[in-house]
């Protein structure tokens, strides 16, 4: 294993009195110990050892260790003096290597032997002393060691924190957001987060997916801490990227809801039985919640996060991913709260975590827990779309709307509206007459002849009389209930051919 000059130096200061020293930037992994002799080519990449100032030795590409009162006699390159004999010093840097190498070993044997995340991160923490995580972008906890020498309120990443303000905080951080980017050891202040801590970050398919985090606690961080972290980076991303999630078993809840979500060929009445194993009983009444992420980065979505989150607040709820939005279930029944009162709960953490979320109506059994989900995301989409300004949509609001979306959407408006109608409009547009808005009028006010003349502010007479010709026009007596409802339809249907129109000028 080759090393860093920094931890070189830094494991060397443990045993010995440095007398001096300068690290150049930009050197590179050094490896085992060579006895410089004068007149002798050298290579990069070393680490000499001599008794002599010896300025050939003073290049950028290798680090040289003067000793027994050596020094450079000019500078240039990385070096350390040391009062130590040659033998002392050789022997311990020999040592340094071989105790990495070893630790290097150990991770190896984790991978060979199909070992955990959990198993690297206890050896590589009796190295490294201080709390080690892995926490992936959305702040999901996937293992750590040596969290015992964390304070219970800093140990931020564990599921029963109540962590959201503080995680919607960093993403809001610009230092934050500069680590997410970093393709290097990252030293994160302590401002935030209440510690210190050398972050590097694991890709996967080229985005950044997780986080190795070492905290500084007892032991004071060093620059060689986010080296050494670099080097345990490839065995967690390994791991990680053969790892299964067991939570997500077909038996669990989160998977019985996810194939009623998914799988359309599923034998509900087994998925209703298993739903009733687990507590989850067809008496119940059930309302179903999605969420949309607006404006944080999808590869940084907060998913897992938010699903323990309401998890932990509503304990009869079952929350998880799907298709790139959160998905969760209420047993409003098991709560003893209904839809309203719960939405009424959630909204200022949807706002605050800048969430869009569509609601299903509160149904009860287990028969129609796809549709409510399916009724949700029509509650998010249309919502979102006519009142874009609120973060919040319930179904019952965008039922009518959405009807009027589904009327048309293989024929305009104007061709599924009443043709008596649009011989009406046409009337009005060659004849400057007002039989369209007198009709609409009528029809709002229930066909009270009365009540529509004074909207129209006509007297009763000249009403009837424009009454009698908007029959004759429409040819009808305007007394089937089911014309009138089409009627009623057909004025709302035009409205939107018109704004579409509108919209495109």
């Amino acid at each position: 294993m080759e090393l860093s000059v920094e931890l070189l130096l830094e494991t060397l200061q443990e045993q010995f009195s440095v007398s001096d020293y300068h690290i150049e930037t930009g050197c590179p992994l050094l490896g085992r110990p060579l006895l410089y002799a004068p007149g002798e080519s050298v290579r990069p990449g070393q680490v000499y050892l001599t008794t002599q100032p010896a300025a050939p030795l003073c290049r950028q590409d290798l680090c040289t260790i003067y000793l027994e009162g050596a020094a450079p006699k000019r500078s240039g390159g990385s070096w350390i003096c040391l009062h130590v004999s040659m033998a002392t010093a050789f022997n311990a840097v020999q040592q340094i290597f071989d105790h990495f190498d070893q630790w290097e070993e150990r991770l190896e044997q984790i991978i060979m032997r199909h070992g955990t995340i959990q198993d690297l991160l206890n050896t590589a923490h009796e190295l490294l002393q201080n709390p080690l995580m892995v926490v992936g972008m959305d702040f999901t906890l996937i293992a750590q060691a040596g969290e015992e020498d964390l304070p219970a309120e800093q140990r931020i990443f564990d599921p029963e924190a109540d962590s959201m303000e503080l995680f919607n905080a960093l993403e809001q951080d610009e230092i934050y957001q500069e680590m997410q980017r970093s393709l290097e050891p990252f030293l994160y202040p302590a401002h935030i987060m209440g510690w210190r801590s050398w972050n590097v970050n694991i890709t996967s398919r080229g985005y950044n997916t997780h986080r190795l985090i070492l905290a500084e606690t007892s032991r004071s961080l060093h620059a060689s801490d986010g080296w050494l972290l670099s080097r345990l980076v490839p065995y967690v991303g390994y791991l990680l990227e053969w790892a299964q999630d067991p939570s997500q078993s077909d038996n669990s809840l989160h998977g019985l809801f996810h194939r009623i979500l998914s799988d359309r060929t599923a034998d509900y009445i087994e998925m209703s039985r298993q739903l009733s194993r687990l507590d989850w009983r067809e008496e119940d009444t059930y309302f179903c919640l999605v969420f949309k992420v607006t404006y944080l980065d999808k590869k940084k979505l907060a998913a897992n996060v938010i699903c323990s989150h309401i998890e932990k607040n509503y304990h009869y709820s079952c929350s998880f991913l799907y298709q790139e939005d959160i998905v969760t279930f209420f047993d409003a029944t098991k709560e003893g709260k209904g839809l309203d009162e719960i939405a009424g709960e959630m909204k200022y953490f949807i706002r605050e975590s800048f969430l869009k979320a569509g609601y299903s109506r509160a149904m009860q059994g287990h028969g129609n827990l796809r549709r409510q989900y399916v009724q949700a995301c029509i509650a998010l989409d249309v919502g979102s779309r006519i009142k874009p300004y609120l973060w919040i949509h319930h179904f019952n609001n965008v039922v009518f709307p959405y009807l009027l979306e589904q009327s048309t959407r293989r024929l305009p408006g104007y061709m599924v509206s009443h043709e008596g109608l649009l011989a009406l409009q046409q009337h009005d547009r060659l004849q400057h007459t007002e039989y369209m808005k007198t009709l609409r009028v009528y029809l709002d006010q229930n066909l009270n002849a009365m009540q529509t003349a004074k909207e129209l502010f006509i007297h009763r007479s000249t009403f009837l009389y424009r009454l009698e010709k908007i029959k004759e026009i429409l040819d009808s007596h305007l007394d089937d209930p089911d014309e009138l409802v089409y009627l009623s339809l057909s004025f709302r249907l035009l409205d939107t051919e018109q704004k579409k129109q509108d919209s495109k000028r």
